[in-house]
């Protein structure tokens, strides 16, 4: 079971962390699970980004949801750091080519 880490630093200060585990199932099928965390500063403590949408995202207009409809995981990162992050865990010798250094800054791989 591969694991892949994306830290990101914000201009703001406030920090992200993807993490992206690979599992195997019955029948060796593979699947991979997606954690988004957050915090505020370097020193505080990591919190668990829910991926649920708000209750009343159904009634919501496209601005609405776009500004408050999307889970807690969505406003925090954006799916294209989502998907650089799961791809990352194709490359089990933790190089991740065809990125400059400053997208593979913040990428850690731990094998499994």
């Amino acid at each position: 079971m591969a694991v892949v880490e994306n830290l990101i630093r914000r201009a703001d200060g406030s920090e992200a962390k993807i993490v992206a585990r690979e599992y195997f199932g019955a029948g060796l099928t593979r699947s991979v699970g997606v954690d988004v965390f957050r915090r505020a500063n370097p020193t505080s403590q990591w919190t668990l980004c829910s991926d649920q949408p708000h209750p009343d995202w159904r009634s919501m207009s496209v601005d609405e949801y776009v500004r408050h409809g999307r889970s807690e995981m969505l406003q925090t990162v954006s799916v294209g750091e989502m998907l650089k992050t799961v791809t990352a865990l194709n490359n089990p010798q933790g190089t991740f080519s065809g990125m400059s250094p400053e997208a593979n800054a913040g990428m850690r791989y731990l094998p499994g």
